[in-house]
């Protein structure tokens, strides 16, 4: 029992050793994840009223502006909401797996994809509700308005929105993140099971890559929803989602340039998603060695 327990223990803390890289990563990353956030919802914030976010670059030469450190504002909730989440995200999808329905992939493969993308939607919304949602709230506080620290960011929060304000958005964001997690977790269930065998004889680079496709197409259909719950997030008490589509799309210039204002930045830090879906399927092989 001791050496199960001890090879378990090296196990969890192997895991928790990969955790470094995309950990490293997201924090590389983050500059872009902020410029993403300040061109996503330029056409409702009034903080930086009279910048222009309008590409990559003219967000970069606003923030240098800032001083070299406000590409990190808002880095500190990320990590603090990223890490647990990941762990609640892909352990709770493992579980729920087990009680869904098992069918077979080549004689019912309908039904067998949509226990997939089923087992994923549900652990992504549980999570955002439980833990993910109002860091992320926080997060956005501080990278798009000039709020300062944690606390004065929570605090404008609850002043002009209560509770409730913890939540904003959060019921249009329930598909959208239904429809992301379960195309990424049960994108990587149907990845890994169609190569059976051969997926383990994979490099970690080509099943880092299969992992990046799938996050980056699982943001691709959900990111209008994301757009829209952001700029929510980011108006005035009593603006409604119908204010919001309005206001954006004419602000914009259209439905595209404003569901996807920021999407190129998108691109670039999704690349820690395929980073974590390869340290956590190397975990498990690992593990169950």
């Amino acid at each position: 029992m001791s050496e199960r327990y001890l090879e378990y223990g090296k196990a969890v803390g192997y895991f928790v050793s990969l955790q470094s890289v995309p950990i490293a990563v997201k924090l590389a990353a983050y500059p872009m994840e902020r410029i993403r956030l300040l061109m996503q919802t330029q056409h409702i914030n009034k903080t930086f009223e009279g910048s222009s976010f309008k590409s990559l670059g003219h967000t970069v030469s606003h923030m240098k502006g800032e001083g070299y450190l406000s590409a990190w504002r808002g880095a500190s909730p990320t990590i603090v909401r990223w890490i647990p989440s990941q762990y609640i995200i892909l352990f709770l999808k493992d579980h729920l797996t087990g009680y869904m329905p098992t069918y077979d992939r080549h004689k019912e493969y309908g039904k067998y994809f949509m226990t997939k993308v089923g087992s994923g939607a549900v652990t992504g919304v549980i999570n955002s509700l439980i833990w993910a949602y109002p860091l992320d709230v926080v997060r956005q506080q501080l990278a798009t308005k000039d709020s300062g620290t944690w606390r004065r960011a929570a605090g404008d929060i609850y002043s002009h929105h209560g509770v409730r304000g913890f939540y904003r958005g959060f019921c249009i964001n329930a598909p959208g993140l239904m429809v992301f997690r379960g195309v990424q977790l049960g994108g990587w269930d149907l990845t890994k099971d169609y190569y059976g065998e051969e997926w383990g004889k994979m490099s970690r680079f080509s099943r880092f890559a299969h992992g990046q496709f799938i996050s980056l197409m699982g943001s691709v259909f959900s990111y209008p929803v994301d757009t829209i719950r952001r700029n929510l997030m980011s108006s005035s008490k009593g603006t409604s989602y119908s204010d919001v589509f309005k206001h954006g799309t004419q602000a914009a210039g259209g439905l595209r340039k404003f569901f996807y204002a920021g999407f190129s930045a998108r691109i670039i830090t999704s690349i820690v998603n395929g980073a974590l879906l390869e340290a956590f399927d190397t975990w498990k092989r690992t593990k169950d060695a």
